[in-house]
């Protein structure tokens, strides 16, 4: 199980994975379009997603060209 703990990744990450601001990924949680794995305490904490969840909404390279 702790293995798990290790896949958890922040907004910021996801952020970066999904090539979107951070914002974004708060809306969309809000919105009900991704959902968090965890939420830190406190009215303010940090979203925790797994990472496989978020690597599957990855958009593609594209053409594959280099």
């Amino acid at each position: 199980m702790r293995n798990q703990a290790l896949d958890l990744i922040g907004a910021t990450e996801a952020a970066e994975i999904l090539h979107v601001d951070r914002s974004v990924i708060t809306r969309w949680v809000q919105l009900d379009r991704l959902k968090p794995a965890n939420k830190m305490r406190g009215k303010t904490g940090a979203y925790q997603f797994h990472r496989k969840d978020i690597e599957a909404l990855k958009p593609s390279d594209g053409d594959g060209a280099a």
